[in-house]
């Protein structure tokens, strides 16, 4: 595996940032995701929805050290085994499921396959006599206390989407 970049924690913006050998920055930030709570009235922490900006305007060729980068980000964020993370795909650019590809990639060629567990949850979404597709997955530490509920949870939110 390539080495990874170096990152650094931004307390401004609390996100990591790191930029590659082209110049081009990345944002990575954890932002708590309410989800799970709000549609079930329990209090569930530690559910985090990951954000990967790329800050650059400029066309990244395929760099494997970014995906190195990104994972050893992911890593450090599940040495607490009690976090959560979702990270979702729109489709609006028709790209979502390309990028829902390149997660499934990095997951599957990462370190931690063997203790982070992950579902993917392709959800249709029927608004105003239009659908459109979100492409999620939900990864979470093996030794998680509040894993049946997150993914019982998980498993219901196309269902609550098209209620609304």
């Amino acid at each position: 595996m390539p080495n990874p970049y170096n990152y650094h924690f931004d307390q401004t913006t609390q996100s990591y940032h790191f930029s590659t050998k082209n110049d081009i920055e990345y944002r990575v930030a954890f932002i708590v995701d309410h989800t799970f709570s709000a549609v079930s009235g329990l209090e569930i922490e530690n559910v985090y929805q990951i954000i990967i900006d790329k800050v650059s305007d400029n066309l990244e060729k395929f760099d494997s050290q970014v995906s190195a980068t990104i994972q050893t980000i992911v890593n450090a964020f599940f040495v607490n085994s009690q976090n959560a993370m979702i990270y979702v795909c729109d489709d609006k650019d028709n790209k979502g499921e390309k990028r829902f590809n390149v997660f499934q990639r990095w997951y599957q060629k990462s370190n931690f396959t063997d203790f982070i567990m992950k579902v993917d949850n392709v959800i249709v979404c029927n608004s105003n006599d239009t659908d459109y597709t979100l492409y999620s997955s939900l990864l979470y530490h093996q030794d998680n206390t509040n894993k049946e509920t997150i993914l019982e949870l998980y498993q219901t939110i196309q269902d609550i989407l098209n209620e609304k």
